[in-house]
């Protein structure tokens, strides 16, 4: 029998699961990163009952900066003054989904950096909710406008990260997982990194792959259980969803939020992944 990941991990969520034990302290997060207008239609032409819209680079990234990646880690308070909005407390269970695993992923991460507990991602998506009879809905759900019973109160540091300067001096022990697709790969990465594409990790019908398959992707990378794991992407996407799996089986990597978007903009940088492909 083949087995789920979510089998392994408590912040991988099925539908079924949500199905069977409603909640009335749940907040589904409807994530997007494309063109803000195009979204924001898709996610009003149908969405899980009441999900909210969070595209990305208004909650779960701050402004990119001249030195930054594409997409740097927001500023706590305004993702505070947001969950409020939705009347997220400490006890709300946030359950995020999105057009792909690796969107949701995002939102998941920058959650649990800021330290809320209770996150979870739908494996597989509004499809996977559809499929199993999950009600959906049209138009933009409105949140309540009074305060939550509780005030949040977020602080970093609760996943672990590393800095550009930290990933300049890698030991040479340590194993750096470049996520995105192997095109991208190909035309530029970080010294020494290994190609281990997350859309490899979904199948087509939008859900991850099962637990065995997605451990053979890390085992044919090489991966050992003890190694010291760096994930990093474009701009801290699709490695987000790497380090979900990452843990779910064990290991305990570090996501290099900046990622290619980030190390790309020094020359210097530049010159080290240069000479390290030649």
């Amino acid at each position: 029998m083949e087995h789920k990941l979510s089998s392994l991990s408590g912040d991988l969520v099925q539908p079924d699961q949500l199905l069977e034990s409603p909640n009335d302290n749940r907040l589904f997060v409807d994530v997007r990163l494309g063109e803000p207008a195009d979204e924001f239609k898709d996610y009003r032409d149908c969405h899980i009952l009441g999900a909210v819209h969070a595209q990305i680079r208004d909650v779960f990234a701050g402004p990119p900066t001249p030195d930054s990646g594409n997409l740097p880690l927001p500023d706590l308070d305004q993702l505070e003054r947001q969950l409020q909005a939705w009347r997220v407390d400490a006890d709300t269970e946030i359950v995020l989904y999105g057009p792909s695993m690796a969107l949701a992923a995002r939102g998941w991460w920058v959650l649990r950096w800021a330290e809320l507990a209770n996150v979870k991602i739908l494996d597989g998506g509004l499809k996977a909710w559809i499929n199993h009879g999950g009600p959906v809905a049209q138009g933009e759900t409105q949140r309540a406008s009074s305060p939550p019973p509780q005030r949040l109160h977020l602080s970093g540091g609760g996943m672990p990260q590393i800095l550009v300067q930290d990933v300049e001096n890698l030991d040479d022990g340590a194993v750096l997982i470049d996520a995105r697709d192997e095109n991208a790969y190909l035309a530029g990465c970080i010294p020494r990194a290994r190609n281990v594409p997350a859309a490899g990790q979904w199948a087509p019908g939008g859900a991850l792959r099962t637990t065995g398959e997605i451990q053979d992707l890390y085992e044919e990378a090489g991966l050992r259980k003890g190694d010291d794991v760096i994930v990093y992407c474009g701009g801290g996407v699709l490695s987000a969803l790497t380090v979900l799996t990452l843990q779910a089986l064990g290991h305990q990597p570090r996501l290099y939020v900046g990622s290619w978007s980030e190390w790309s903009k020094r020359p210097e940088r530049m010159a080290r992944s240069a000479m390290a492909r030649s």
